[in-house]
């Protein structure tokens, strides 16, 4: 086919392209030129279906050259195209990224084209194509949102430029030849930049990245209090397919060995009566929520500094099923260490089979597990509820009053949070009070001063007139009765639909409730910037807040370690991987 440069075309890459300072040094790299894809300047992902079934309903930018423009269809026969142009390099110093293309219409579910600067934002369109705006949700390192109207419609047919230019401290950004926005930057920080068509089936003319100095570095680099540990590390090949319905298969050869699960997610946190760390988590066959999933544990016995291997907490005897839920609780006086989870007996989402709650506890600081006790679900079920799921986290035991000694393991159900208590060292179990309908979700637990018991729950939504935020209602005598008038939303706490851990950090004293601590992501817009809050009254308040770190933080538990410092287990950066740090204490004031 034929290939032609049009002269608006070398118009526009002259505007948008605006000259960078010490110029005749700068480095580029074009990812489309002339409407040719240079395969060899993506970033290319591991598009093989074998390895990874995801890519069985789709293909990695596709599409081809014609008259000089790049046509990118939104499917290519029944597989969808995933049109997202990532270079193989990101800017250095004074650089400038600049996109020349043309667009008829938007998605056809609202999604429009897009020049994304990673983790900072995404320089995008109205869905009528009359204005330009800065979409930042989701976005550990946000910058500035803004909107501008479009000197000409995108939708046109017509060329246009999208162009984003940092010099020094400063970062502007261009539609056509016009600035439209200019704010302060980081000058040292790299930028990884990239256009995403998000089936808005454009034809891309270029697509140029030109900087001082380009990087093979692609991931930002984030700030953290304390250094961070990958103690489960994600394979990522998955180890089965998981079809539309949610029907989960075992591919040949990919079985579960311990360290090699393809992903590690929903941590749970304690440390024994003989002060071993035991981090628990669930061990994934895939990235999805049903499927083949069991709970796995590793010890430290030096406060974090060095960890034994994964542990298999049901021995094996569930390879075909979903385990999960972790919830972890050590009774002090026994020195028993109990796992709980959520058990069904089918891997599949449309149809799991029966719930069960399944306990396995150790005697030999977790070296250890005992054969699963099954306990059926009714058991353990608030009257009218028909489904539950435990925690995920850590329970408790009461430390003071009438109630010393008990247990008490959080789950939730129908919108609520409630305990489930065991007064016999976790021979039997009773379920106790519910908190109100928040709606609430995965809750966890600390004891308050009085010895009431504090849930701490996810707030799914916060749409409307409500900041998403987290949960809170008390249950008294022991965790048998709700204590009305204190369910609500904690406005100090953000919820970005995500569960979070909490913890009492030291005990009452001379007549003061102690200090309670909460770790999750310090963002409503994205699971992202998790944060150690305190608080000093019970609950009621949470003056104290410490970044833990800027990137992506999902469910976390947090732990106090017999020396005072906290530690908390997080999902970092996306859904694979479990982080673990230590932090100091807060301190003893606000």
């Amino acid at each position: 086919m034929t290939r032609t440069i049009t002269t608006s075309l070398l118009i526009l890459s002259t505007i948008a392209l605006l000259s960078l300072t010490n110029a005749s040094a700068a480095e580029e790299m074009y990812v489309i030129r002339d409407g040719e894809l240079i395969k060899e300047a993506l970033d290319w992902p591991d598009d093989d279906p074998v390895k990874n079934p995801w890519w069985n309903g789709w293909v990695h930018c596709a599409g081809e050259t014609v008259d000089g423009r790049f046509e990118v269809p939104r499917k290519l026969g029944n597989r969808r195209n995933q049109s997202r142009f990532m270079g193989s390099k990101s800017a250095l110093a004074d650089c400038a990224f600049e996109v020349v293309f043309s667009c008829t219409q938007a998605n056809s579910g609202g999604w429009t084209p897009n020049l994304t600067i990673h983790d900072r934002g995404a320089l995008r369109f109205s869905i009528d194509g009359s204005a330009i705006l800065m979409e930042t949700r989701k976005r550990p390192l946000p910058l500035e949102p803004f909107s501008a109207s479009c000197p000409a419609n995108v939708y046109d047919g017509k060329l246009h430029s999208m162009a984003v230019k940092r010099v020094g401290d400063r970062l502007s950004f261009y539609y056509d030849d016009k600035k439209i926005n200019e704010q302060a930057i980081d000058p040292d920080v790299n930028l990884y930049p990239w256009f995403d068509a998000l089936g808005s089936s454009p034809k891309i003319a270029s697509i140029k990245l030109t900087a001082e100095k380009l990087s093979d570095k692609l991931k930002t680099t984030f700030k953290s209090a304390a250094p961070i540990e990958v103690i489960f590390e994600g394979a990522r090949e998955s180890q089965e397919t998981v079809a539309k319905g949610g029907a989960a298969t075992r591919i040949g050869g990919r079985g579960y060995a311990p360290g090699k699960a393809s992903v590690y997610r929903i941590p749970a946190l304690v440390v024994t009566k003989m002060g071993t760390i035991l981090a628990f988590c669930e061990a994934r066959a895939s990235g999805y929520d049903w499927g083949h999933i069991r709970l796995v544990v590793r010890r430290s016995e030096d406060n974090g500094k060095t960890w034994g291997p994964e542990i298999d907490t049901t021995n094996g005897k569930f390879p075909d099923n979903k385990i999960g839920n972790p919830v972890s609780i050590v009774d002090r006086e026994t020195g028993r260490v109990f796992l709980i989870g959520s058990f069904n007996t089918n891997p599949n989402h449309a149809n799991p089979g029966p719930q069960k709650v399944i306990i396995v506890h150790s005697d030999d600081d977790a070296k250890s597990w005992s054969a699963a006790r099954s306990i059926p679900i009714a058991e353990w079920l608030p009257k009218g509820f028909s489904w539950l799921l435990t925690g995920p986290g850590h329970g408790i035991q009461l430390t003071r009053g009438k109630y010393k000694g008990r247990l008490i393991a959080p789950c939730y159900g129908h919108g609520t949070g409630y305990a489930v208590y065991s007064d016999d060292h976790g021979e039997t179990w009773t379920v106790g009070a519910n908190s109100p309908n928040g709606p609430y979700n995965e809750a966890t637990c600390v004891e308050l001063s009085n010895g009431d018991i504090m849930l701490n729950m996810r707030s799914p939504g916060g749409g409307g007139a409500r900041t998403p935020n987290r949960g809170t209602a008390v249950l008294a005598e022991g965790g048998t009765k709700y204590k009305e008038g204190t369910s609500r939303f904690i406005p100090e706490l953000p919820c970005p639909s995500c569960q979070g851990g909490t913890v009492r950090l030291t005990a009452p004293k001379n007549g003061k409730p102690g200090i309670i601590l909460y770790a999750g992501p310090g963002s409503t817009s994205g699971r992202m910037r998790g944060t150690l809050f305190a608080s000093y009254d019970d609950g009621k308040t949470w003056p104290y807040k410490k970044e833990i770190y800027q990137g992506g933080y999902g469910y976390s538990d947090v732990l106090v370690l017999p020396d005072g410092r906290v530690a908390v287990l997080f999902e970092k950066d996306g859904k694979h991987n479990l982080g673990f740090t230590i932090l100091p204490a807060p301190p003893a004031v606000p």
